[in-house]
């Protein structure tokens, strides 16, 4: 499918997506491709956790809406949750809450809390963390750190994600240059700013006048794409 028909869905490689996101390619595209695994001598298939947006088309990655969810699933997964735990608790969540993104709702930080705390108490596995981190993973997926700077339209769906705190400067828009991350004000990629920014030896006032944006703008963006770097 051509590129203009997914204009205000986003597009992100699964590399792209772990730079933005944090972790790695490989297992954004297991979670999102489904994989096969092999244990004790038997292969085991496993689904997708959800369609992605580019689903139907040719292109190997993710949506807007995607990236937004993934940035919980891999909270919880770097904080000890069983995928399968996490597999099975967005089925429940999808069919009570009644959305296909639920973690990214602003209904998962009353009702979805519940449920996923009961999909713990209830799942008897002994490979789950303990209570204390249970309570840290609830923390830092309904605290203000994942949900920060996420806008959401009045279908409780993301729409825009600003990834520095407190500020606008950068912003993830689906509708400007296909999801990647630019300077709110002007549209320049942050990336271009960096790369520019080395072709020019460093000169912030010349890469300024390249894009005819203020060296304020510049130093946001290098600003930016250092915490994605050491993300």
């Amino acid at each position: 499918m051509h590129l203009q028909a997914n204009f205000g869905v986003g597009i992100y490689s699964f590399a792209d997506a772990a730079r933005f996101i944090g972790g790695e390619a490989r297992d954004l595209r297991r979670w999102m491709l489904g994989h096969t695994a092999t244990r004790n001598g038997e292969k085991h298939s496993y689904a997708p956790l959800w369609t992605p947006q580019l689903a139907a088309t040719d292109i190997e990655g993710v949506g807007f809406r995607d990236l937004i969810e993934l940035r919980f699933i891999r909270t919880f997964v770097a904080s000890g949750v069983p995928l399968n735990l996490i597999r099975n608790t967005i089925e429940e969540l999808r069919e009570r809450l009644g959305n296909e993104y639920p973690f990214t709702s602003t209904a998962f930080k009353t009702d979805g809390r519940r449920i996923f705390m009961e999909m713990l108490d209830d799942n008897g596995d002994q490979a789950l963390v303990d209570v204390v981190k249970r309570q840290n993973v609830m923390g830092k997926v309904i605290g203000p750190s994942l949900r920060e700077g996420i806008e959401l339209s009045v279908d409780d769906e993301a729409t825009r994600w600003y990834p520095v705190s407190r500020s606008k400067a950068v912003v993830f828009d689906p509708q400007r240059s296909f999801g990647h991350p630019i300077l709110s004000e002007s549209g320049v990629p942050t990336i271009a700013v960096v790369e520019a920014l080395k072709a020019e030896c460093g000169n912030v006032s010349r890469v300024a006048n390249l894009y005819e944006i203020s060296v304020a703008a510049v130093r946001k963006a290098v600003a930016y794409e250092a915490q994605v770097a050491a993300a």
